[in-house]
This record gives C-alpha cells, sequence and structure tokens, in this order.
C-alpha cells in the first residue's frame, strides 16, 4: 500500500490545522514574523482564544497573575511561548475523534515526547520551540492511520501491545510505516521541510549522522518517555543512555545526568493542554 492510497481512504476525514497555525509553524523559517500581527489572527478565531487564555491562566504560565485578555497574554507570555501554546492548541484542536481510538492518551504520550524534546533541544543547543512541535507531532501519522484503515490499525495496536516490533509490523501490514504517513500530512499541512523530515527520520538512527538533529532528537525523547514510562528509575536510564546518539547531538553527558530529574518529570507530567 503506497502512503497517498491511505491518504485517499482518508479523504475528508482528517483534522485540519487552522490558517494561522500554519503561518506559525512556517514562521520558525522566517525572522520577519509580527507578533501584533499573530495575534490579532488568534484573536479572530474564539476558540483559540479561549485556549491560550486558559492557558495562560496556569501555574505553569501565569504563576499568580491573572490574565485576561490576549494583549495581556502576549505581553506576558511573549512570542515564543504564545507561538507554541497556539500551535499546540491548534493541532489538539483540529483533531475529531475517532471511534475506537483512545484519543487523549495519544495526545498524552505525544505531549510527553514534545515536552522532552524542548528539554533536549536546550541541551543540544538547538531550536527549542521547534524541537517540541517536532515532538508534538512525532506519531500524528497514528491519526491518518486510524482514520483509514481503523482494522488493521487496531490489528497493529493488538500485535504491539502482545511485544511485536510495531515499525516491522507495519510494514508486513501495510507496506509503510507510521513515520512515512506522519511526514506526508506534515507536508500536506505545509509544515517546513525540517518538521517533515524530523518526523520520516526518527526511527532511522543507525547511523545518526545521516538524518536531521531534529530526527535524532525525537528518537531520544521516545527512548526516555517510553523508559521512564515503563517503570526505569533515573539511574537505570542514565545506563542505558544510547552514547553514539547523543554524541552525535554533541550533548554533554554531564549537563544530561544533572538534568535527569527534569526529563522524568517532562516524560510522565500530563501537560496543561489535555
Amino acid at each position: 500500500m503506497q502512503v497517498a492510497e491511505l491518504f485517499d481512504k482518508a479523504a475528508g476525514k482528517l483534522p485540519m490545522v487552522p490558517k494561522v497555525v500554519q503561518e506559525l509553524v512556517a514562521s520558525f523559517q522566517r525572522t520577519d514574523v509580527s507578533i501584533d500581527d499573530i495575534s490579532n489572527k488568534v484573536l479572530h478565531d474564539q476558540v483559540l482564544s479561549a485556549r491560550v487564555l486558559r492557558l495562560a491562566n496556569t501555574a505553569r504560565f501565569g504563576g499568580n497573575r491573572k490574565v485576561g485578555s490576549l494583549d495581556d497574554a502576549v505581553v506576558m507570555l511573549g512570542f515564543d511561548n504564545l507561538r507554541v501554546l497556539v500551535i499546540a492548541s491548534g493541532i489538539t484542536g483540529a483533531s475529531a475523534s475517532i471511534p475506537g481510538f483512545e484519543m487523549q492518551r495519544f495526545w498524552h504520550r505525544s505531549f510527553e515526547i514534545a515536552n522532552t524534546s524542548k528539554l533536549l533541544a536546550k541541551l543540544a543547543r538547538v531550536d527549542t520551540q521547534l524541537g517540541y512541535t517536532c515532538g508534538l507531532m512525532a506519531n500524528i501519522g497514528e491519526l491518518v492511520l486510524h482514520v483509514a484503515e481503523p482494522e488493521k490499525a487496531a490489528q497493529i495496536d493488538k500485535a504491539v501491545a502482545g511485544g511485536a516490533d510495531r515499525m516491522a509490523t507495519e510494514q508486513m501490514m501495510l507496506g509503510v510505516d507510521l513515520a512515512a504517513i506522519g511526514a506526508e500530512l506534515a507536508r500536506r499541512w505545509n509544515f517546513p521541510d525540517e518538521i517533515q523530515a524530523a518526523i520520516r527520520e526518527q526511527h532511522r538512527l543507525h547511523d545518526p549522522a545521516q538524518v536531521s538533529v531534529y530526527a535524532r532528537l525525537l528518537g531520544l525523547a521516545s527512548f526516555i518517555v517510553a523508559g521512564f514510562n515503563n517503570g526505569s528509575s533515573e539511574s537505570e536510564m542514565l545506563g542505558n543512555m544510547p552514547e553514539a546518539l547523543i554524541a552525535s547531538m554533541d550533548i554533554d553527558p554531564e549537563k544530561l545526568a544533572a538534568n535527569i530529574s527534569a526529563l522524568r518529570e517532562s516524560s510522565t507530567v500530563t501537560d496543561d493542554l489535555l
């Protein structure tokens, strides 16, 4: 089965993100973005505005200060935080419920990977907001599969729950894997090439230098999230870290060790957006 065939089967049923979200994601590659222009566009989307204000008033972002308007949120959060909140709100809000699919669980894990990717991006000295967005989109192909081929998706999930390798099972049953599907959805949403490549290459880590740094970021984030969610201790995680992958990202092992508690928290704490 080709990727295009899956999208044909899902035609008319896939989520679409608001235009302002597409513009914000594209802004990772631009330096002339106006925060006033973006806030005005968000203001005209009542759903996005409400979600941004709700988040701006959480302890994570707002502290003890009450944020009563989008203008206040812009001043308090700054452009980078506003951008990532709007992107996350738009992507999650665009996802309709899918029969038989645990949407809450899916987004819970997506935010774990996003938050962990953001922290790892800081350690690797690359764009943290772009790293966060890549993490949020890492498994987005799963939505397409459950819309296009719900029965096969359920069979794959069942096999993986029984211990089968996900990528091998996807290739055997579909001829493609979720990473390729997710990259195509990112392309159709007009997301930058960097995000498309990160999604597509995130499991091709046998030679890390041959894939993008954001793909390596996703691979390491997924490894850490899976480890902590399966009960690994901080010392066990540090002892099992993929050294070659970490070295390829120029992450200081000592700084990684100093941030292991923060990585455990980012990998296991429910995000305010859920």
